[in-house]
């Protein structure tokens, strides 16, 4: 029987040759690993070792945790990002060569989502090579503790907008009964409200106008569900295709909001000479050459014996930086302060005595400060517990500058990382391998007190990176994370109710921390303190 011109036997050479090919071109790097005598997790065509992730069926957390874990002698692992071989780095040492002993060789870290001509990609996240290393220079300075202390003020107005809305949340309620709320949605839009008094100027209660315009594009922004989930996959399945046609996660709408808004901000204070202790001040200082650190709080960065010249900041630098500085607090200081936010909640003991804390320190008057806030050890021992058990980065990457050659070992055999390949640091895996942190499925602060901080092995804890590439906005987040929780907790009590998910499962449907069925928690008054 004919077809067309073609037989049946025709038509099934033709399907199994166009089967072979897409075979084929699924899997032509697959044996990359193999070559070299490395050990890695076998993927499945296209799809790598990403296929439970992109098929929303396991956390990317767990995905890491379970490479992490299946190799448990090996110093470094291959794993495929769909069909770009990634190095997973197990080995302490060899973290520590990779990413401050040997950085000059990944300098840069991987890029998702922005084109490199795009101007959303000149922050200092994305920047790569001398041009990284001059706007970290610059930028260091609005980082320093004493910058902090400046921008306290407009934090604490953000934390007493925070305090102020769940009371009277609570006064609506009945008599006895908790205010059943979602932390993810309360703390975002508390996030919200800082970065946009703190890095933009501009004074906002989100908790009150629920869709003010800032808040509702900080949602649109880091929004990372339809047209943006299949931007930011493709950017890691045909990242040179997605840079060949321009195509940016952020939309036009997105970056123009900021472009305006800082062009707007910046030429108000300069036309009208007004001062603001906030990073868009810190940013104009920077760019006409008068920030300085203070003596004491230079951050050593190396610069390979480069000479830094001078760098010359635009207005769209400027908005980068504020915009990626944005993108990171607005989501990922709204996770970490949900997480603690719910780890109160189950563990009534941590919550108590941390209170006990937060009564002692302020006192009788009940007044913040900067310095009150620097006191509270439990409060940085419970923060740094909550940064252990649910780091918001699961992973740090790098990015291969220059061929670099892991020299053969006991376990392993020699490999070379090309100029361009991709190196993975479990944070995840590190910060949940009993090795380094006994029983680390349990919820304990006392990991980091005064006593036992000194225990934790370097390189273990990883929370905000590592090496030069180290999260210059790490004083920031911790400074806003830990004002919310002693507005918060100084006043009420955080409980488990009956929407509290537990026990506490990470959202498989998730690429970034969640929890499964949301942090539903319930708040109530604690019993009022006399003066």
């Amino acid at each position: 029987m004919e077809f067309s011109g073609f037989g049946w036997t025709d038509w099934t050479l033709g399907v199994l040759l166009l089967m072979l090919g897409l075979y084929t071109l699924g899997t032509w790097r697959f044996g990359h690993f193999k070559s070299r005598g490395v050990k890695y997790q076998k993927p499945l065509p296209f799809l790598g070792s990403m296929t439970r992730v992109a098929f929303n069926t396991q956390s990317f957390a767990y995905l890491i945790d379970n490479a992490y874990k299946e190799f448990p002698d090996e110093p470094f692992v291959g794993l495929f990002q769909f069909q770009t071989p990634v190095i997973l780095v197990r080995d302490l040492e060899l973290i520590k060569r990779i990413t401050v002993k040997d950085f000059d060789h990944f300098t840069d870290h991987q890029l998702f989502g922005v084109p490199p001509d795009d101007f959303a990609a000149k922050n200092l996240f994305t920047l790569t090579g001398e041009e990284w290393r001059e706007m970290r220079n610059t930028l260091s300075p609005a980082f320093t503790s004493s910058k902090m202390k400046a921008m306290f003020v407009l934090m604490d107005e953000c934390g007493q907008q925070l305090g102020d809305y769940l009371q009277n949340e609570i006064n609506q309620q009945k008599a006895g009964e908790p205010y059943v709320l979602d932390l993810k949605d309360l703390f975002t839009r508390y996030t919200n409200d800082v970065i946009a008094t703190a890095a933009f100027g501009v004074h906002i209660d989100s908790l009150k106008e629920k869709d003010n315009e800032f808040y509702l594009m900080g949602k649109q922004i880091t929004n990372f569900t339809g047209i943006k989930s299949l931007i930011f996959l493709a950017s890691m399945f045909i990242p040179k295709i997605l840079k060949l046609l321009g195509i940016s996660i952020f939309s036009k709408q997105e970056k123009s909001f900021f472009l305006d808004l800082v062009h707007e901000t910046i030429s108000t204070r300069e036309k009208q000479g007004i001062v603001r202790p906030d990073m868009i001040h810190l940013l104009m200082q920077a760019r006409r050459g008068e920030l300085k650190a203070e003596v004491g709080e230079e951050e050593v960065i190396s610069h390979g014996g480069h000479k830094l010249r001078k760098i010359n900041l635009t207005e769209k630098d400027i908005t980068a930086q504020a915009l990626i500085f944005f993108v990171a607090g607005f989501d990922t200081a709204s996770s970490l302060l949900s997480f603690a936010g719910i780890l109160m909640a189950v563990h009534e003991d941590v919550q108590r005595k941390l209170q006990e804390e937060i009564d002692e320190i302020l006192g009788e008057d009940r007044q913040f400060s900067y310095e009150k806030v620097q006191k509270m050890k439990y409060l940085d021992m419970v923060i740094s517990e909550a940064l252990r058990f649910y780091p918001p980065a699961v992973i740090t990457n790098r990015e291969c500058t220059k061929d670099y050659t892991i020299p053969a070992g006991d376990k392993n055999p020699e490999y070379t990382i090309k100029k361009g390949e991709i190196v993975w640091i479990p944070v995840y895996g590190i910060q949940h391998d009993p090795k380094y942190y006994p029983n680390p499925e349990k919820f304990d602060p006392e990991r980091f007190s005064e006593e036992n901080k000194n225990n934790i092995v370097p390189y273990t804890y990883l929370p905000f990176g590592v090496g030069p590439r180290l999260c210059i906005g790490q004083r920031f987040a911790l400074l806003e994370a830990k004002l919310a929780l002693i507005h918060i907790l100084s006043r009420f009590n955080l409980v488990v109710v009956k929407k509290t998910p537990l026990p506490l499962k990470l959202d498989h449907r998730s690429f970034v921390m969640g929890v499964e069925g949301g942090f539903w928690v319930g708040v109530q008054p604690r019993r009022q303190i006399s003066t």
